[in-house]
C-alpha cells in the first residue's frame, strides 16, 4: 500500500494552482503532510490577488490550473474527487454570490461535476470526474471576491487548508487521502488594507 501510494502522491503533490495569465503571481512551495504516501511532499500553488484594497471594498481572488503530469502507478486504477480548501481569511467576508469555476478552464475530462461552494468559513472546489491511471488534468480556474472588513493598516492573507483525493486502486479499492499543509492553516498571498479616502 505505502509502495503504490508514494507513487501516487509524488505525482500528484506537483499538482499546481496557477494564475496562467500572471507570470509575476507570487508562487509558493507548501510543505504538506499526507495520510497515506510518504512524507516531505510539497504542494506548489500561484495565487494572485491585488496588492492592496480600500477598507471596507471588495476584491477578486483567482486561481487557475496547470496540468498535473502523468498519473501513473502500478496498481492504480484512476483517482476522482480531488478536492481543494481555502479558508476565508480574518479581516475578510465572502461576497455572496462570488463563487465560481471559470466556464471553458481547465482539461474536459474534470470540468464535468466541477463545483465551487462555501460552508463554515471554508471554500470548498471539486472536482468529482475520474482520471485514468496514465492520464493527467489541468484543474478549472476558480475565482471569488471577498469584502475587506480589516481596519487599515492589517494584511489579509489567502489561506491553504487542505488538499485530498481518492484513489481506486487494484485489490484495495476505494482509498481516500488527505494532505494538510505544515504549519495549517497556510497563508500565502497578502493584500494589504489602505484608508479609505477623507
Amino acid at each position: 500500500m505505502r509502495t503504490l501510494f508514494h507513487g501516487l502522491l509524488a505525482g500528484l503533490s506537483t499538482l499546481c494552482l496557477s494564475l496562467a495569465v500572471q507570470a509575476d503571481a507570487p508562487r509558493y512551495n507548501i510543505p504538506i503532510e499526507c495520510t497515506k504516501g510518504p512524507s516531505d511532499q510539497r504542494h506548489k500553488v500561484l495565487v494572485s490577488v491585488p496588492a492592496t484594497v480600500t477598507e471596507g471594498t471588495a476584491f477578486k481572488v483567482r486561481v487557475d490550473g496547470v496540468n498535473s503530469g502523468k498519473i501513473s502507478h502500478t496498481g492504480l486504477n484512476y483517482i476522482f474527487d480531488m478536492g481543494y480548501e481555502w479558508a476565508v481569511p480574518k479581516g475578510a467576508e465572502l461576497v455572496e454570490g462570488s463563487l465560481k469555476i471559470v466556464p471553458g478552464t481547465g482539461t474536459e475530462n474534470v470540468r464535468k461535476g466541477a463545483r465551487i461552494s462555501h460552508k463554515a468559513g471554508v471554500i470548498h472546489v471539486l472536482l468529482p470526474a475520474r482520471v485514468e491511471s496514465g492520464g493527467n488534468y489541468t484543474q478549472p480556474s476558480f475565482e471569488f471576491e471577498l469584502k475587506a472588513t480589516a481596519a487599515a493598516g492589517a494584511t489579509i492573507s489567502q489561506v491553504f487548508r487542505r488538499y485530498k483525493v481518492t484513489a481506486n486502486a487494484f485489490i484495495v479499492g476505494d482509498v481516500k487521502t488527505t494532505c494538510d499543509p505544515r504549519p495549517k492553516p497556510y497563508f500565502l498571498a497578502g493584500t494589504k488594507v489602505q484608508p479609505a479616502s477623507k
